[in-house]
Formats: structure tokens, sequence, C-alpha cells
């Protein structure tokens, strides 16, 4: 397959672009990951995104290791080696157990020690490959999380979704800075 992925410097984009980039850069200690980059090619799409990304990896009511179990179930369920690989890190800072990252990696059921992680894991499984979620979950999820962090829940999958289709479209590779 033909490389789609170009990574961008600052210094080549127009200065509409570039006030986006710093946006993007300013809280990530100058980086500005790949998918970012090439949401650049949209710089409000991009600077949306980024807004939306933050409230979703650190504003919601899931903590921090069931936030990156979602994601990692998202990235396996689209294949997004990309998303996958930074997760993956992120994950482990969070306290998601090694075992549990291996079987999602080997596109396995994790046994979770956790009935959050299962729950989690079910709502996030369930929403992807059925597009649906069933009563029981759903309402599993209402009793341990309440109405706002489920709703929050289906927020996650759906802007990991959203930035793994975007990572497929334009081959971003797993190893991309």
């Amino acid at each position: 397959m033909t490389a789609r992925y170009d990574p961008l410097k600052r210094e080549d984009l127009r200065p509409e672009h570039q006030a986006v980039w710093d946006g993007i850069a300013r809280p990530r200690k100058g980086a500005v990951p790949a998918p970012f980059q090439v949401l650049l090619g949209s710089p409000e799409l991009c600077k949306l995104t980024g807004e939306l990304g933050a409230f979703c990896r650190y504003r919601t009511g899931l903590p921090p290791r069931l936030s990156e179990l979602v994601v990692l179930c998202v990235a396996r369920h689209w294949n997004c080696e990309y998303e996958f690989t930074v997760h993956t890190v992120e994950a482990r800072k969070a306290g998601v157990p090694e075992h549990e990252i291996a079987a999602l990696a080997q596109g396995r059921r994790p046994a979770f020690e956790d009935a959050d992680a299962d729950l989690v894991h079910r709502f996030t499984t369930e929403l992807l490959e059925r597009r649906d979620v069933s009563d029981k979950t759903y309402d599993d999820a209402l009793a341990q999380f309440g109405r706002q962090t489920t709703v929050e829940m289906s927020g996650i999958v759906g802007y990991y979704t959203h930035l793994a289709l975007i990572m497929l479209a334009h081959r971003v590779p797993g190893n991309a800075e």
C-alpha cells in the first residue's frame, strides 16, 4: 500500500494552521501527534477534535484505567495500530493489567479481575460489534456509573472511532511520531 501520512513541520504551515498547531502542541510539551498532523489538513476540524479529545481523555467520569481500556478496545476493533500502540503505553501508566493489554492485542477477550473493567469492555465491544448495547449491559452501566458517565463512555467510543478511521484512511503507521 502506498503511504499517505507525511509528518508536518510547523514552519511549512500557513499562519492559521500554525496557530492550531501551537494549540495542540502547548499541553503536549511541543509535540503534535500524528492524528493532529493529519487533521491539520482541516484546521477547524483539527481544533475541534483536539478540544473533544481533551474532554474524552481527561475529563469524563471514568477513571483513566477504564478510559484507556475503552480506547484499546476501540483501537483493536478497528485494527488501528497507531492508536493501539500509543494507548498501550498510556494504559500501562493508568494501571491496566498487562494480561488484559496482551489479550486485547491478540484480539481475545481478557479475563478481567475487576467487575468495572468487565462492564466497560462489554459495553464497548457490544456497541462496536452489534452497533447496539444490550438492555442488561446498558442497565448495568447506568447502575454502576450513572447516566452522565455512561453517555461519556459512549462518547469515548465515538471519539476514538473517529480517530481510528482517520488514521486508517491516511495510513498512519503504528510507529508514527
